[in-house]
């Protein structure tokens, strides 16, 4: 643990702001000691850094105390959902504070997802700059969360994307390939999903990228399917890699609940329409043959292909569905 400010003061003129760090995350490597200097010059900030996932319980206890304006998150997708876990499930706070991200990940696509783009530095200076000027409660938007059971006993994981079949491929094919040749992230990343486009097409050596084992799909009070599948997501995101909407809401589907589902079935042309409608901003507004897009608090799924939550790789267990649930929801700050 590392403590820059140990005068946690509420009431202040300049409200408290908490930032939990995971120096260990990917960004963070080359960028800490630039967000160690800007907490230094700030009035009011509070700033914990990790050592390991296990201590931060006790960054959050400690925050608890001063009840913050707002904590700041920095770290990738895998540090924010360790930290939402133990806001829900071992929850300090009285009133929980609303919630930013700092882009301190490889992918960092939730905290893009509200707005917190670019250098970490910069994206916190922005914030403290928000907290500074008591705009905090002007910029919040309401995400809901996902908690995934596996069944392995270790309780839910929480996270805002869940992919399965394709997806779980092409993370990692980036990772073995894309990531290796030293290009930028977002380079990485669209690599990747051309390389998916050429799979869908029959091209190249990957065919087998897109294709899943068989799966059941359930989504209770929408139907049950079967098949395989060239991808599988549920997500509370507006935006994913590359700025794609996965989905584009009416307020009749928002009201239905809080995670967003979509299977699309294997087969090239299936892939291939599924892929341009989320480019424009289509998927979920009109039908799409191969693609099936639903909305609930509960997916159930069936089946041997690993499963992603946030980046971080799991395995189902043979003969246990994979659970996934969205009645829950926190403030998060958008930029």
């Amino acid at each position: 643990m590392q403590l820059e400010k140990t005068d946690l003061k509420t009431g202040a003129a300049v409200p408290l702001v908490a930032i939990i760090s995971n120096p260990l995350s990917t960004t963070n490597a080359n960028s800490m000691d630039a967000v160690r200097k800007v907490v230094n010059q700030s009035a009011n900030v509070v700033h914990f850094e990790l050592n390991g996932i296990e201590t931060i319980g006790e960054a959050l206890e400690l925050f608890s105390r001063a009840q913050p304006a707002m904590v700041i998150i920095n770290g990738g997708d895998g540090t924010i959902g360790a930290v939402l876990a133990s806001i829900l499930y071992d929850n300090p706070f009285s009133v929980v504070p609303p919630i930013a991200f700092l882009p301190g990940g490889k992918t960092n696509m939730t905290a893009s997802d509200l707005g917190s783009k670019g250098k970490p530095i910069k994206v916190l200076k922005k914030l403290l700059k928000l907290a500074r000027e008591g705009r905090v409660s002007e910029s919040l938007k309401t995400r809901h969360l996902i908690e995934m059971d596996i069944g392995d006993g270790k309780g839910p994981r929480v996270g805002f994307f869940f992919g399965t079949a394709g997806v779980v491929k092409a993370i990692f094919w980036c990772r073995e390939n894309a990531y290796s040749m030293g290009f930028p992230n977002s380079v990485a990343h669209l690599i990747s999903i051309s390389k998916l486009v050429l799979a869908a097409l029959g091209l190249g050596k990957s065919k087998h990228l897109l294709v899943s084992d068989p799966m059941s799909l359930n989504i209770p009070g929408h139907g049950r399917m079967a098949g395989q599948y060239s991808a599988v997501v549920t997500t509370t995101l507006d935006r994913l890699i590359l700025g794609m909407k996965p989905y584009s809401r009416t307020s009749e589907q928002t009201n239905a609940g809080g995670l967003r589902f979509a299977a699309v079935e294997a087969g090239s042309r299936k892939f291939i329409r599924a892929i341009w409608a989320m480019v424009i901003g289509r998927f979920g507004k009109k039908t799409i043959h191969g693609s099936h897009v639903r909305t609930g608090n509960e997916v159930r799924i069936e089946g041997t292909d690993p499963v992603t939550l946030d980046g971080e790789i799991y395995h189902p267990i043979a003969g246990t569905p994979v659970v996934l649930r969205g009645d829950k929801a926190l403030s998060f700050v958008s930029l």
